[in-house]
């Protein structure tokens, strides 16, 4: 017992709190807020305009456009390759060797054949940030499709060449050739494929719109046939279903070998959540290796979420060798295209050189895009920044950043208010205030705010005085008792 007082004592000598407020009953006392977020204690009626619980926070501006930010010195390996240039002069040399006359009017359709090319070139050079590996084919196939068309040369070249024989042939010529190259392709190939596609298509969005209004029981009645005559989409929507429980009884395992199914099929976002469950176990035996494996395939076809969990694979080591240029390249690809979790590892990344040069500003820069658009690391890691500024208007926006992300239920938030309560630091001191939030952190496991808790019982600092409360709660923070279940994945984070 005296060692355990003695551990109390000894967390509770580095906090420099003031003395509490003096409080009445909690019966005679009235709690409300002022529009700044104050909270006040008063054994009269609150005046007109008081507010019953803390106002919302202030909206959010935009964030900065990521293109803004300055490129690091050290350039990450492994950027896009240089796309192969097309041989456009076989084509263009081909019709000026078979008719010399025309040679001198063939030089127009040179340049329009080269155009594609030249066109197609610089786009694929702008492209790397997003997903070099799997734009580089798409940007190659549709000049290959635009040069195809020697079909419209040759038929032009009759035309234009034998004027007397298309005079002599009117009635067969036009006739015979017209529907014969045209019509029979149109009539057996339409109806075949673009029937059963557009089925499925209409099928998908009549099952993503019952799941939009909550109708997960006819979700799954129109996405499992069609999953189960082997769509990839529909195999990885049936996938996340079982995953999140929507519809069907959350299953893991069954979630797993759906997943499995429609990323063997090419499905990427079923690859990248393959991946997750792979990284975590949950449903498949724990496997970082097979893991790195589907997230590089669903990384390289420019899926964020897949980038960011191989940016951190490289980071940790896990499943492939440790590599922070390699992590930071994955990073900063996600992180282009507007993902929070990969804005708010780039950050990290400036804030302590991984990588590349340490630099604050643009740490901030990253950490900030990532807040605004409401990923709480991102906005816990702004408010201590903001914190150690000790100034009164950078204590007011770490408090503002604090609350917004408390607000989200997350531990380290509410830890962080509590503590800005605790010292008076932004707000007005209120350890009332302050144990109820540490409290909020304190129930969902986490241990600073458990001896933090522990440590108002102990000195009777907004919580009545007790020791037993004081050793409950030291004892949880220290021993890990009654530890907080796992929360599901973020869909934001998938």
């Amino acid at each position: 017992m005296r060692t355990l007082i003695g551990r109390i004592a000894a967390a509770l000598a580095g906090l420099a709190l003031l003395a509490p407020l003096p409080l009445g009953a909690a019966d005679e006392i009235y709690r409300w807020y002022d529009k700044d977020g104050n909270v006040y204690y008063t054994q009269q009626p609150p005046p007109p305009g008081a507010l019953r619980a803390p106002p919302a926070p202030a909206p959010n501006t935009p964030p900065p456009s990521p293109a803004a930010e300055p490129r690091p010195e050290r350039a990450a390996p492994r950027i896009a390759p240089a796309t192969p240039a097309e041989p456009a002069t076989p084509t263009v040399r081909t019709p000026s060797s078979t008719t010399p006359p025309a040679a001198a009017n063939t030089p127009p359709p040179a340049p329009t054949a080269r155009t594609p090319s030249s066109i197609s070139a610089p786009a694929a050079a702008k492209t790397p940030p997003d997903a070099p590996i799997a734009r580089t084919p798409s940007s190659t196939t549709p000049p290959v499709a635009a040069k195809t068309p020697p079909d419209a040369p040759t038929a032009r070249t009759p035309s234009s060449t034998t004027p007397p024989a298309a005079a002599k042939t009117p009635p067969d010529a036009p006739t015979a050739r017209t529907p014969s190259s045209t019509t029979p392709p149109a009539v057996v190939k339409t109806p075949a494929d673009a029937e059963r596609p557009e089925d499925t298509t209409t099928s998908l969005a009549r099952g993503l719109e019952a799941y939009g209004r909550g109708d997960y029981a006819e979700t799954v009645a129109i996405i499992r046939p069609l999953a189960e005559r082997g769509d990839p989409t529909a195999q990885s929507r049936l996938a996340a279903l079982y995953e999140r429980g929507a519809g069907v009884e959350q299953d893991f395992s069954e979630a797993a070998r759906w997943y499995r199914k429609a990323a063997e099929a090419g499905d990427a976002l079923a690859q990248q959540s393959l991946g997750s469950m792979l990284g975590e176990g949950r449903g498949v035996a724990h496997d970082d290796a097979e893991a790195i494996v589907w997230w590089t395939r669903a990384a390289e076809h420019g899926v964020a979420a897949a980038q960011t969990s191989l940016g951190n694979a490289y980071y940790a080591g896990a499943g492939v060798g440790k590599d922070d240029i390699a992590a930071l390249q994955w990073w900063r690809k996600a992180a282009v295209q507007g993902f929070p979790p990969a804005q708010e590892r780039l950050a990290f990344a400036y804030a302590h050189g991984v990588g590349l040069e340490r630099s604050d500003k643009q740490a901030m820069f990253w950490y900030r895009s990532a807040a605004e658009q409401g990923l709480a690391p991102a906005q816990v890691e702004l408010a201590e920044r903001y914190r150690r500024g000790s100034k009164p208007d950078t204590l007011t926006e770490s408090v503002r950043w604090y609350r917004i992300a408390a607000a989200q239920g997350y531990p380290p938030a509410q830890h962080g208010l509590a503590g800005a309560y605790a010292l008076g630091a932004g707000v007005k001191q209120d350890y009332a205030e302050a144990a109820r939030l540490y409290r909020q952190a304190a129930e969902q496991g986490y241990a600073p705010a458990q001896k933090a808790l522990a440590g108002l019982y102990l000195k009777g600092e907004g919580v009545p005085k007790s020791r037993d409360e004081a050793e409950r709660w030291m004892r949880r923070a220290t021993d890990g008792a009654e530890p907080t279940p796992a929360a599901p994945p973020s869909p934001v984070a998938r």
